[in-house]
């Protein structure tokens, strides 16, 4: 079931936790429709309120990340790292005491994620303005970034959707600017 940015936030997160059992096989493609899911309810809706984004991924029943994942996936940045993963589709919610956010799902559909990105933003009549498109040899090789502009309660704010091949295949990350 595709979630929508729109959902009702706990609807969405509980299903995102706990949905059906999917085949193995499938889990890209849930996958991108997960990550897509779990960043308009998380990242988009709590946009700058740290502790009202903390506050309900705990009455959701998130819990932490072991100190190693946290570790890995806050790279020297302060914050907080979620474990949101169900069935087979492992997600990640990165919430950074900066007020960035992030949606991490390990296997996505790196083809159709941008795509799917931008048709769920338009349906939700969330305004992205395009900043552009490019691999990141720096830091990864086969890293596709594409980033979008967009103002969320008054305040300017970047979304960045990488893709790669290999896990973690999706990474979408809203930047307070």
């Amino acid at each position: 079931m595709r979630k929508a940015f729109g959902f009702a936030l706990a609807l969405v997160l509980a299903a995102a936790m706990s949905g059906p059992a999917r085949a193995q096989g499938d889990a890209p493609d849930e996958g991108a429709d997960q990550v897509i899911g779990l960043f308009g309810a998380t990242c988009l809706h709590f946009a700058g309120d740290i502790g009202g984004l903390r506050a309900f991924l705990q009455a959701q029943g998130a819990p932490q990340m072991p100190v190693a994942a946290r570790q890995a996936f806050l790279a020297g940045r302060p914050g907080q790292v979620f474990d949101v993963s169900y069935q087979s589709t492992k997600l990640a919610l990165v919430s950074l005491d900066d007020g960035g956010c992030e949606a991490v799902a390990d296997r996505a559909d790196p083809a159709q994620l941008v795509s799917l990105f931008t048709q769920e933003a338009q349906q939700n009549h969330v305004p992205l303005t395009p900043l552009g498109v490019q691999a990141d040899p720096k830091h990864r090789p086969g890293v596709q970034l594409a980033a979008y502009g967009l103002t969320l309660a008054g305040r300017p704010m970047h979304i960045l959707v990488s893709t790669a091949a290999a896990p973690p295949q999706a990474v979408l990350t809203l930047v307070p600017r």
